[in-house]
């Protein structure tokens, strides 16, 4: 099964090139021979940014997809250097506890890494409060204006600022 290479690794990054890791998602038998080939491919890779200055000629973007169903080793630090070297990682997970059993205290590691989150929606407590935490609260301006009327009429009015957290 992996006697010949016929991935190829070392011509990623010389011109667009698409190469798909298919593993089963109810079996995990295979799954340490993606985790070698991941493992492999960014260190072909990293060589070879080196060996051109420090970066690739062609950008290369993985997408990892049901990304805490699998462990690639040392995940943590290569998610740190590989953007300068034109290598960016898309991790797409369900939930940010899945990213936690997975790489356990690595896991807020390989999020402060990401430059960017896309929530889709979820009801996990601890992912809604962190992304809840990360929007901050926003600044609502309220006025009250009150008006009356008896014997002697007065006016009023009231501005507020107030701040309350984004969902």
């Amino acid at each position: 099964m992996m006697s010949d290479d016929e991935l190829e690794l070392e011509k990623l990054g010389d011109r667009k090139t698409a190469l798909f890791c298919i593993v089963s998602d109810t079996d995990t038998t295979f799954n340490f021979i993606a985790s070698m080939v991941y493992t492999q491919m960014f260190n072909v890779l990293c060589d070879k940014a080196l060996e051109n200055g420090g970066a690739l000629k062609t950008h290369v973007t993985c997408l990892f997809d049901e990304f805490a169903n699998q462990k690639i080793p040392n995940f943590e630090h290569l998610i740190s250097v590989i953007r300068s070297r034109e290598i960016s990682a898309h991790v797409i997970v369900q939930t940010q506890s899945q990213l936690k059993a997975v790489y356990k205290d690595h896991a807020e590691t390989i999020i402060g890494n990401c430059s960017s989150v896309l929530f889709l929606g979820g009801k996990e407590q601890s992912t809604l409060k962190e992304i809840s935490a990360m929007l901050g609260k926003e600044t609502i301006d309220t006025f009250n204006m009150s008006d009356s009327r008896g014997s002697q009429r007065s006016y009023g009015l009231n501005y507020q600022k107030l701040g309350k957290e984004v969902r």
